[in-house]
């Protein structure tokens, strides 16, 4: 019965372990053999955890990783800045485009609207620093955690933009 337990415990936490392993460096290599330390779960790093490590490639980091192809990891930053300088103006471009329509129309309402847009914008930006710093420090000191930080504003602007232009 005792060793019954311990392989049980074993097993356990191995599985949890592995659960809570930090993404890898590529989407080939192992988590379990990189060095792994925990990294709590958050709606981006999960989808990172994700797409870095299935078949379905999503988001700026794995865009990133399939440029970069066989390059060092440290090609990543300059990729995942490029995206942010043009997601950055896609999203200032929707933002005025909405503004211009909202002043065009005649209603008692629109300066209103105007500043709720104003505000809105706003505290997307706030939130926006807010939950990337979060999900970068998340990774506990990770190598990866500028490219985390860094690929998670560029994923909010591109919904930011969407819902700017919808």
């Amino acid at each position: 019965m005792r060793k019954l337990i311990s392989v049980v415990v074993v097993a356990t936490t191995f599985a949890i372990g592995t659960a809570f392993a930090q993404v890898p460096a590529k989407p080939d290599v192992n988590p379990i053999t990189n060095g792994a330390v925990n990294m709590a779960s958050t709606p981006t790093t999960i989808a990172a955890k994700t797409a870095v490590t299935s078949d379905t490639q999503a988001g700026a980091l794995n865009e990133c990783y399939n440029t970069i192809g066989d390059q060092p990891r440290t090609a990543l930053q300059p990729c995942l800045e490029r995206k942010t300088r043009e997601v950055t103006s896609q999203m200032n471009i929707a933002y005025k485009k909405l503004e211009a329509k909202t002043k065009e129309i005649d209603s008692s309402a629109t300066a209103k609207a105007l500043a709720s847009l104003l505000a809105s914008q706003k505290a997307f930006e706030k939130f926006k620093d807010a939950q990337c710093q979060w999900e970068g420090d998340s990774v506990m000191g990770g190598s990866g955690a500028g490219d985390i930080l860094s690929s998670c504003k560029v994923d909010l602007m591109r919904f930011r933009t969407k819902q700017l232009s919808d």
